[in-house]
């Protein structure tokens, strides 16, 4: 294994459609900037969020768009029912690896999470009520085994968490404050988040149950993130990835950020307007797309090792990319995040 290591999360906006078979100038021009943009950041490991549904179009991703630079790891159970990657929709989260990773990689099945966390899905109550309804992952999260020698592997987990678009109209009552059927909608959708997040950690907890110190990495689009929430600083007082990283208390299951010494005016992935702060998408720059590091693989304990300023978010590359590209032939609507393991 080559070292550095470098492992690339990236969002890439409606990644199904560069793979229809109706192919035309936009299409071809997304999958040149796509193919530019990967080819600058140089990966070993990459976690495609929002990639195309189902084996045979990521497949076909990997050989139209990124000429098989980037081979996927697929389930070793793969029977061509690709109901066992517990995904709906067409978002999927993929890993793919430079082809001589490959033989060091395993994409572990998601039975094996439902087992580990005692769950497939779970109850939820809404805010303010006492029923409860259930819920689970829309997208499960994937869970890549790389061995790194030494009689150790690592877990790459791999997230998308449930969508906060929200559809409904903005209504507020006299006093200007949230009402209606938009703040029901909105709070819903952040308490499910909240529970996608606490059943990563539940996974996470089992990993701490069979390992002192495993080395375990999240990464992928949290749809939340430091920024100008107004739902998580007015109603719920939390912010996601706080749930995702975990009790500082129980500080050796505490997971760093990849990005925590990263220069705060460049920590941010996307930009999205905010009709409810009046934000425009300029002036609101988000974290969305994230990667987390356990404390094993931050202080030295296995043989690769995040050090310090080891994660980034790949501007450079991404700007260059899609210099004079417009809305329909950029590569995405967020930005490339990376980090980098070094040999101890």
């Amino acid at each position: 294994m080559r070292t550095p290591l470098k492992i690339t999360c990236w969002n890439i906006e409606h990644a199904h459609r560069l793979v229809s078979g109706a192919s035309n100038a936009a299409v071809a021009e997304r999958r040149a900037r796509i193919h530019r943009t990967l080819t600058a950041i140089d990966p070993d490991i990459l976690c495609v969020v929002e990639g195309p549904a189902g084996v045979a179009r990521i497949r076909q991703f990997a050989e139209e768009v990124l000429d098989n630079a980037w081979v996927p790891i697929l389930l070793e159970t793969d029977n061509g029912s690709d109901r066992e990657y517990r995904m709906s929709g067409t978002q999927w989260i993929w890993f793919l690896v430079r082809s001589e990773l490959v033989g060091q990689c395993a994409l572990q099945a998601p039975d094996v999470w439902q087992s580990f966390t005692g769950q497939t899905r779970w109850s939820v109550h809404d805010w303010g009520r006492c029923a409860p309804q259930t819920h689970q992952h829309y997208r499960h999260p994937q869970v890549l085994i790389l061995d790194i020698g030494q009689d150790t592997q690592l877990e790459l987990i791999g997230i998308h968490l449930k969508s906060k678009i929200n559809l409904q109209r903005i209504e507020r009552d006299a006093e200007g404050n949230l009402t209606g059927a938009y703040l029901d909608e909105a709070l819903r959708a952040r308490v499910k988040l909240a529970t996608e997040a606490m059943d990563v950690r539940k996974y996470i907890d089992a990993k701490f149950a069979q390992k002192p110190a495993p080395g375990i990495l999240v990464m992928g689009d949290a749809n939340d993130g430091p920024g100008h929430d107004v739902f998580e600083s007015h109603y719920l007082f939390f912010d996601l990835v706080s749930n995702l990283q975990g009790d500082v208390l129980r500080a050796e299951r505490f997971f760093n950020h990849a990005l925590f010494d990263y220069p705060e005016h460049l920590r941010w992935t996307a930009r999205y307007g905010d009709p409810l702060t009046g934000f425009s998408a300029a002036n609101n720059p988000l974290l969305i797309d994230h990667i987390m590091i356990s404390q094993a693989l931050c202080r030295g304990a296995l043989p690769l090792v995040a050090n310090a300023h080891a994660g980034q978010v790949e501007h450079e590359a991404f700007e260059r990319a899609n210099a004079g590209a417009g809305s329909a032939r950029r590569t995405s609507d967020h930005r490339p995040v990376s980090l980098r393991l070094d040999a101890r």
